[in-house]
């Protein structure tokens, strides 16, 4: 969930020289998706080359090697309900929020070859951040990656698989060579698209906190992070930890509910002053 978001506003800030393009915020008709991750790239119809040299460069970062992941003390995969959540998404400026899109995230489990998975799809439909659908399989014991296939408009794709000790793949861009993932991860790896659901099934507590290696089909290897730092009340949406989360170099705000995990608020944060709210709708 978290990392298509990720990569569409990393790249509209490379685009920007380090800050958001007024347009993709004030008139969000004019942008479209092209990809998806984290997790989705950005970009404008009337773009330069260059520009889009920029925004390409960020789905393209070479592949390295992921780091081994070892087994999350106290994770229950059992806490996490399957449902199916819908959330609206919203760009907040200064302060001022405009709604721009929905996302509907179904949540159950599949068996594949004798194993018991957990399955995320995850539909996008977004003015600003463009459409698409994430598909997310994990081991349900230990939700550890098994299949990521991630679509959107525009033609990017990125598909990974966990296989006999490697996670291969294709990551495909629109005018682009396709480019293979092959890398051995022997004992297993984590997605970074799936962190938000590894965090919801981590044993939450106040002051908790978890860092892992993660992997991604666009990104390669990275670290992400997360620590619960208060417990709130939201109106409609009852009691929640609120948790703080480094997704490899941007930061967001998990409202995780107690009783049901569900992520019933996110907040990414793109720029001082610009940022991402998606939020349950119930």
């Amino acid at each position: 969930m978290g990392e298509s978001r990720e990569l569409a506003l990393t790249a509209m800030i490379i685009a920007a020289g380090g800050r958001v393009p007024s347009a993709a915020v004030e008139k969000p008709d004019r942008w479209h998706s092209v990809a998806l991750a984290d997790l989705l790239l950005l970009t404008m119809r009337d773009c330069s080359r260059s520009w889009v040299g920029a925004v390409l460069a960020v789905a393209f970062l070479t592949s390295t090697a992921p780091a081994q992941s070892k087994p999350i003390a106290g994770l229950n995969p059992r806490l996490l309900r399957l449902t199916t959540d819908s959330l609206e998404i919203y760009v907040v400026r200064q302060g001022d929020r405009e709604r721009t899109g929905t996302i509907v995230d179904a949540l159950d489990t599949v068996r594949v070859d004798g194993e018991l998975r957990l399955q995320r799809v995850y539909r996008r439909t977004d003015a600003a951040l463009g459409n698409g659908v994430d598909t997310l399989v994990d081991a349900f014991a230990d939700l550890r990656l098994r299949l990521v296939d991630s679509r959107s408009d525009g033609g990017g794709v990125e598909h990974v698989e966990w296989r006999d000790g490697r996670v291969v793949g294709v990551v495909e861009q629109s005018g682009k060579a396709t480019r293979q993932v092959d890398t051995a991860a022997a004992s297993g790896v984590y997605s970074s698209a799936s962190f938000d659901l590894i965090v919801r099934a981590a044993p939450l507590a106040q002051g908790y906190a978890l860092t892992i290696p993660a992997f991604s089909g666009r990104q390669g290897a990275k670290t992400v992070s997360a620590k619960v730092v208060a417990s709130e009340t939201l109106p409609r949406l009852g009691a929640t930890w609120r948790v703080e989360a480094n997704l490899g170099g941007r930061s967001a705000t998990y409202w995780i509910a107690k009783d049901s995990r569900r992520l019933v608020q996110q907040l990414v944060r793109v720029t001082p002053g610009i940022e991402i709210l998606f939020l349950a709708t119930r």
